[in-house]
């Protein structure tokens, strides 16, 4: 995650409890992008970017999708509304639960996992709705 980071706040690693600038203590990655996409087909690249996974992958007829996005609502759930493959593009439609309530927070760095049939894929579009 550290080395994959998207537009977001960070706890501050140079800050020590009691002796920084409280204001100090988390930083804003202004010069990341505001998201990253990566296609996952080996179980070695899977066991390097996922320390824990209770499901069961077949990278023989399987992939993951793993996109990382900076988000400002820790409490809502994101949704998978469509997904489609043409000409070896994968759009990923999502959308995130509505909710009548300020809920809101920093720009934080949240990740949504996809395990799909293997593809042959030169592009992955995520559109947030």
């Amino acid at each position: 995650m550290k080395e994959n980071r998207v537009k977001a706040y960070y706890l501050n690693e140079n800050y020590i409890e009691g002796e920084s600038d409280p204001s100090s203590k988390y930083i804003y990655d202004e010069a990341s992008p505001s998201f990253r996409t990566f296609t996952i087909i080996q179980q070695d690249e899977f066991v390097k970017v996922f320390s824990k996974y209770d499901g069961t992958l077949d990278f023989e007829n399987e992939m993951v999708i793993l996109y990382i996005f900076s988000d400002i609502y820790p409490d809502r759930n994101c949704y998978i509304k469509k997904i489609n493959y043409e000409n070896k593009m994968l759009t990923v439609q999502i959308k995130l639960q509505n909710k009548p309530s300020k809920d809101s927070s920093a720009p934080y760095q949240r990740c949504i996992m996809i395990k799909i049939d293997k593809l042959e894929i030169d592009l992955i579009k995520f559109i947030e709705d």
